[in-house]
């Protein structure tokens, strides 16, 4: 790793540790997660993500969900600073039996000046199959 740059091991731990801020969350532990995770977005983007930040929060806790992301694959291209983690959200609401969706997540982090920003924490629908 360097000032501007990272290696593959660092931005997998990095995004998995985005993807748990944002997707293992429940009623109780959805603010403090999406605040966490907002120190990460790069000054410029914060507010745009703030926004769906609390969006997601409201609905979380106005539904009592919970939920928790399982990875299946991860993988990384380090020169574009891109990550795609698959894998499985189980979501319960209230007290029912848990909904199960395959998702594919790509983030884009930058390192800047020793920093590293979450440019990016976007979902691809793939072919379901």
């Amino acid at each position: 790793m360097s000032q501007n740059s990272a290696d593959a091991s660092y931005l997998q731990q990095m995004a998995l540790s985005f993807i748990a801020l944002r997707l293992n969350v429940s009623s109780e532990t959805a603010d403090a997660s999406h605040q966490a995770l907002l120190q990460y977005i790069r000054p410029g983007a914060q507010n745009q993500m703030k926004v769906i930040l609390a969006e997601e929060a409201k609905r979380i806790k106005n539904d009592n969900v919970n939920s928790a992301f399982f990875q299946t694959s991860v993988r990384v291209w380090p020169q574009y600073g891109r990550v795609e983690i698959r894998g499985v959200l189980k979501t319960w609401i209230g007290d029912s039996k848990p909904f199960t969706d395959i998702k594919h997540y790509i983030l884009i982090l930058k390192r800047e000046n020793g920093v590293t920003w979450l440019d990016n924490f976007g979902e691809t629908d793939d072919e379901k199959k």
